[in-house]
Order: structure tokens, then C-alpha cells, then sequence
């Protein structure tokens, strides 16, 4: 599998049949190569979606039935979901949880893998707020977590560095609930060196990090 991050939450994925790209808003697209393009849109914020998606060469958009309707072109091809629905789409199985924000994260079964996008799924507690671990937050947070399988062979997460000392909690939250064998922090804002101390927070965890260091970057996993 290769990996290319985009920027922000924007990651394109390269299967074996598929190109799967997530929450493209802007930036530079690496070459499509010649296999079937589906686009995912985890949720109508500007730094997630915007309808220039529908200039790209696919053939299926995964959307979140938030994103306004007029905004997307009839036909066929798209498939609108809600949180908590599973819909094929090709060889894809997808299924969704619902955000602690806007939108849904997806959970995409293909080629023997389980791929977790989150979106905006996240434990979104800000440091003047206290202690972000007992909150109703935390335990909306938690109880979409609870739906997950209890492996994952690539996770995107967000870890805002808006969020202080509690920007690692929604990836550690997760980690302590299922095992993932590739973690991919997101929605960095830019601050790339926040992921070392990532790093340093999981140590004890088996998961692999794969830390963004400028947009563009390319990782291949087998």
C-alpha cells in the first residue's frame, strides 16, 4: 500500500484495484494512477471538503449526509452516509461511526486490510477545560470507539495541537481500546514536530507511527 499525505487531514491511499482519497480540500495531488479513484468526505468543514472534489476523475464519492446537497452534482456514483450505516461500494465494505463533531469516520474493509479514518472523531477536549478524561466529551468519544473491530491495519487520527496537553488523548484513547498495526496522526495544522512527542507518549504501544513531516510525504506499507 502507498500513502501519500496531501496536507492537513487530506491523505491519498494506493491499493492494489483502488486509489482511495480522504477529505481533499486543496493542495497538490501526486499522478492518479490508472486504477478506480474513490473519494471520501468525512464532513462539510472547509478543511475537509470542498466541491472541487467533483473535477477529479472518479467514479464514486463516499459523502457524509452533511455536506450540503447542493453543492453535488446528480448522477450516479454518489453514495450519501449517515453515522452508524455500513454500504458496499465495489469491493469496499464501509462502515461509519458518528463524530464528536461534524460528520462520521469511516471504517473501510478491503483487500484483507481495515482502514479507520476518523475525520473529526475525537476526543476534542481544550486544556482550559480541566481534565479531559470523565467529561461527556470523553464518553461520546469512547462509546464510538467501543464500535470498533479490535484491529485496525492503518489508522488516521487527529492530533490537534490546539488542544495543548490534551492533543495526543484521542489517539491514546484509541490505542488503549485496539490493537493498530500503522497510526497516521492528522489535522497537525502544519506543527509536524508535535508528532515526536507522539512517538514518545506510545512508546510501550507496538504501533507504528508514520510521522508527516511536510506535505507530500510518501510511506509504502506492506
Amino acid at each position: 500500500m502507498k500513502i501519500t499525505f496531501i496536507q492537513h487531514s487530506s491523505f491519498l491511499l494506493e491499493l492494489n484495484e483502488y486509489v482511495l482519497l480522504f477529505d481533499y480540500f486543496d493542495g497538490e495531488l501526486p499522478p492518479l494512477p490508472k486504477k478506480e479513484l474513490i473519494v471520501f468526505s468525512s464532513h462539510r468543514h472547509g478543511d475537509h471538503y470542498h466541491r472541487r472534489i467533483f473535477d477529479l476523475p472518479a467514479k464514486e464519492f463516499v459523502l457524509s449526509d452533511d455536506i450540503p446537497k447542493d453543492q453535488v452534482p446528480n448522477g450516479e456514483g454518489i453514495h450519501w452516509i449517515a453515522p452508524h450505516q455500513t454500504i458496499t461500494v465495489g469491493n469496499l465494505v464501509i462502515s461509519t461511526l458518528k463524530s464528536t463533531d461534524e460528520g462520521v469516520a469511516f471504517i473501510i474493509t478491503i483487500e484483507n486490510r481495515v482502514i479507520y479514518f476518523a475525520g473529526d472523531l475525537n476526543n476534542w477536549f481544550w486544556e482550559e477545560e480541566g481534565e479531559g478524561y470523565t467529561t461527556p466529551m470523553a464518553q461520546a468519544y469512547r462509546k464510538e470507539l467501543e464500535r470498533l473491530p479490535k484491529h485496525l491495519d492503518l489508522a488516521f487520527v487527529p492530533v490537534d495541537p490546539r488542544l495543548g496537553k490534551w492533543a495526543f488523548l484521542g489517539a491514546t484513547d484509541l490505542l488503549a481500546r485496539v490493537s493498530v498495526d500503522y497510526l497516521v496522526p492528522m489535522h497537525l495544522w502544519g506543527e509536524f514536530a508535535l508528532v515526536s512527542s507522539l512517538k514518545d507518549e506510545v512508546q510501550e504501544n507496538t504501533v507504528t507511527i508514520l510521522a508527516p513531516s511536510a506535505n507530500g510525504e510518501v510511506w509504502r506499507i506492506s
